[in-house]
């Protein structure tokens, strides 16, 4: 039903800061659509994959998601109406600003915009990043892996989880129980589409992932981001369950942008599993409570004890 998270929506009162940090530190290309109004970020050949947009209220985040056919989308917007959701059509102003030839759009059980479209379209003119980097990874071969993840603090976790899973047909990759109860899902190879972690801390934006497509990047964007420590929100680590090496940088907005590199692709035969951790090390959560914090930190020391380690997936 769904092949890829293809684009974001970003709704912000601070539009400068925004083009500011993404442009300067993590190499995104700026197109405004609208001054002062509506901006596409691009970080590959496609029109746009982060669609910023001014506003005066709380900032918001919505998904796009792709289909692979106008037909697929009739079935998808068929489903979630069976299931109770009410789907919108979108109109010509919102797929010409999109960039896409057809879409729809829904509202999750936490509030998120969820929009479904289809034929996402190439831009007139070749990606030209904001710094010099060697590009991010939104494909593997012939197979369309979308801009990376999105990872949101549950408000209400089962129903969200039935939403994504049961309704969208997002397959589990896999689960952690600590520092805090968190479950990945995916719709094509690239390790996980969506996380929702059940924090207690009420429907929230934790963190949108982009990878790069080499290391180096990683690094120069982390270089950086300390010369303000204060805007680093997450330390550089490594996950156990994706095997993205990366850290977390504050957006303008409060939620984080993990920049990351060497995300593993799964296949057909994938088996679900408990993760010991959410890393293998690093990460240090500044934004957990002090008891969390050390939790995870004594979660880190089991597993260097254990000796875990894992392979770097290739990223090509």
């Amino acid at each position: 039903m769904i092949n890829a998270l293809s684009y974001v929506l970003i709704g912000t009162p601070d539009l400068p800061a925004w083009i500011q940090m993404a442009t300067t530190i993590a190499g995104l290309q700026a197109e405004e659509v609208e001054p002062g109004k509506s901006v596409r970020l691009r970080l590959d050949d496609k029109v746009q994959r982060l669609l910023l947009q001014a506003g005066t209220g709380k900032p918001t985040l919505g998904m796009g998601y792709t289909v692979t056919s106008p037909e697929a989308l009739t079935a998808a917007t068929a489903k979630l109406e069976a299931a109770g959701f009410s789907v919108t059509p979108s109109t010509a102003e919102e797929r010409a600003l999109r960039g896409v030839s057809a879409m729809a759009h829904f509202i999750d059980p936490d509030g998120y915009r969820v929009e479904l479209a289809h034929g996402l379209q190439s831009a007139a003119t070749p990606f030209v990043p904001g710094r010099p980097i060697g590009g991010f990874r939104t494909r593997a071969g012939d197979i369309d892996l979308g801009i990376g993840h999105t990872a949101l603090m549950a408000g209400d976790f089962a129903a969200m989880k039935h939403l994504y899973h049961e309704v969208l047909g997002f397959a589990m990759s896999d689960r952690a129980t600590a520092p805090f109860v968190a479950e990945f899902f995916h719709v094509n190879p690239r390790h996980h589409t969506i996380g929702l972690a059940d924090t207690g801390t009420g429907p929230g934006v934790y963190h949108l992932m982009l990878e790069y497509k080499e290391w180096d990047d990683v690094g120069r964007a982390y270089d950086m981001a300390l010369e303000q420590p204060e805007s680093i929100g997450v330390s550089l680590g490594r996950h156990s369950n994706d095997h993205v090496t990366s850290f977390y940088l504050r957006t303008p907005d409060g939620w984080m942008l993990e920049l990351g590199w060497a995300g593993r692709l799964i296949g057909k035969d994938w088996q679900i599993s408990e993760l010991p951790g959410m890393s293998l090390w690093g990460h240090d959560r500044t934004w957990l409570p002090p008891a969390k914090r050390e939790q995870a930190r004594q979660i880190l020391k089991d597993i260097a004890a254990q000796g875990l380690r894992a392979p770097i997936a290739p990223t090509e």
